[in-house]
């Protein structure tokens, strides 16, 4: 059985853990290694994760599976999204999950808890932005009804990206 809960200051070990997985699943064959332990080291680092967690701007979703970490999200409101939007948008700044938790729905179930998150608090839209060869990830947001806006650059370690920025309209949850 799976749940997913907002994640408490007490799973910050659980939160780092699973990010640091699931970035190296999905970036470490498409990056250098240095980059990855630079953007780990700073990026993911117990301090950063900690001060993200303890932000009442930002909440971490985490997803079970028979009491075992499968995923997490992260949605950003107001001054803590990472680009500069209109007062009605949250972010989802990070939506993982691992491997073996993959094609079971998670991902969705996510998505529909940053609509609800994101609705309940006054928002009208979300927005993410998703690197733009990430054909899977692009492929899922874009079932998930989210389209192109625009792009930024996201920097891992030394290697600056395009992210796209994908935004969702939402409907009452």
């Amino acid at each position: 059985m799976s749940e997913i809960s907002i994640a408490e200051n007490t799973q910050l070990q659980t939160i780092r853990d699973l990010s640091i997985a699931t970035f190296r699943q999905t970036f470490a064959g498409t990056n250098t290694e240095e980059d990855m332990r630079d953007y780990i080291a700073h990026g993911l680092s117990p301090e950063v994760l900690g001060k993200e967690l303890a932000d009442p701007l930002q909440t971490f979703f985490v997803a079970t599976v028979d009491g075992v970490p499968a995923g997490y999200m992260k949605v950003n409101l107001g001054t803590a999204q990472t680009e500069r939007m209109p007062d009605d948008h949250a972010e989802v700044q990070r939506l993982y999950v691992l491997a073996d938790f993959k094609r079971h729905g998670l991902g969705t179930r996510f998505m529909r808890t940053a609509e609800q998150f994101a609705s309940a608090h006054g928002k009208q839209t979300l927005w993410l932005g998703v690197w733009e060869h990430n054909e899977p990830a692009k492929a899922f947001y874009r079932r998930m009804g989210f389209v192109e806006t625009g792009a930024h650059t996201f920097v891992l370690g030394s290697d600056a990206q395009t992210d796209l920025i994908m935004k969702h309209a939402l409907t009452a949850c």
